[in-house]
């Protein structure tokens, strides 16, 4: 689902078909809304709580935190925009902006995530501005705060043919490139 737009000296990375995903996270947030709607209508309960009461209450109230949570993950992710350019590397989203300089990048790459269903393998187009750990020949340990995009199987080797040479030219650090060995696990 990765669509990236290439002009001359800047390459944008976005998920496509985002507007259905953001759709699905503001109905996530709405039935939370909902949710909330209805418990605070039915309060207050009796003086006396009652087991059962409480227990309603801590059920309810997690469900709403777990569609609420899962409603601003989808908006967040799916709202992401990296954008590669001769600056370096911006990424955009509703909750803000974060960008590092060709300069201060010290790893970057790409590097295997998991396994989907529909989509086979997924990985992840990262660029960090600290050295992460590699756990084999097909991922790294992508921990703190760095940019990172979703790549499915199916636009791996587009990925590694059109983002990398793009980014090498710019960069001196040697990119990390997971192998594609996965695809045969069941």
């Amino acid at each position: 689902m990765l669509e990236a737009s290439r002009n001359k000296d800047e390459i944008i990375v976005k998920q496509k078909h985002n507007l259905i995903f953001i759709a699905i996270g503001i109905i996530l947030v709405g039935i939370a809304a909902f949710c909330v709607w209805i418990v605070v209508s039915l309060l207050p309960f009796e003086t006396a709580y009652t087991f059962v009461d409480v227990l309603s209450v801590v059920f309810v109230s997690v469900f709403i935190l777990t569609v609420l949570g899962l409603g601003a993950y989808v908006i967040v992710t799916n709202s992401k925009r990296v954008i590669i350019n001769n600056d370096g590397v911006l990424c955009k989203s509703l909750v803000g902006m974060h960008h590092i300089k060709w300069s201060d990048i010290k790893d970057w790459g790409i590097s295997y995530c998991g396994q989907t269903r529909g989509e086979g393998n997924t990985y992840y187009l990262y660029f960090s501005d600290h050295q992460c750990q590699a756990k084999d020949d097909c991922r790294k340990k992508l921990k703190g705060k760095m940019i990172k995009a979703f790549v499915f199987e199916r636009e791996y080797f587009e990925a590694v043919s059109r983002i990398v040479p793009f980014c090498k030219k710019r960069v001196t650090v040697e990119p990390f490139i997971g192998t594609d060995k996965y695809h045969l696990i069941f």
